[in-house]
């Protein structure tokens, strides 16, 4: 299992190359981003581009920030396609690359299905819970 970080500058390149099915994390963002907008932000080297490779083919793909807070740095998972890839394969890559960016918590945001799957599977735990209210005019 291997997580292979992609350039910048192949973003194009990846996303023909499947890449492109990370617009299905963005559609359940509830309109935070898209999948062009997301593609663009990896462009621009905003966040990092994760190819899952388990050795003969692609598992899946993420996306990654580092978020540097007030009394800790941690690696955000901001976005992850896995079709029955078992993402947990590569959790220990993924806890390998956030001690190397110099981080101490791995940390991920997730809807209720996907955070219970999380937590059987990896062993998140939470941490806060997001929520909102639309303001009328906005």
């Amino acid at each position: 299992m291997e997580l292979q970080q992609v350039s910048p500058m192949f973003i194009d390149k990846a996303w023909a190359d499947g890449a492109s099915c990370l617009s299905e994390a963005c559609d359940v963002s509830g309109g935070e981003i898209t999948g062009s907008q997301l593609k663009m932000i990896l462009a621009r080297g905003e966040r990092t581009l994760i190819r899952m490779w388990d050795g003969e083919a692609v598992a899946g793909w993420g996306v990654v920030r580092v978020d540097q807070l007030p009394n800790l740095r941690a690696l955000h998972i901001t976005d992850l396609v896995a079709h029955n890839g078992g993402f947990e394969r590569f959790f220990e890559a993924i806890k390998h690359l956030a001690r190397d960016l110099g981080c101490s918590k791995v940390r991920c945001v997730a809807k209720p299905a996907q955070a219970r799957l999380y937590r059987a599977k990896c062993g998140f735990t939470p941490v806060y819970e997001t929520l909102e209210v639309p303001i009328n005019g906005n």
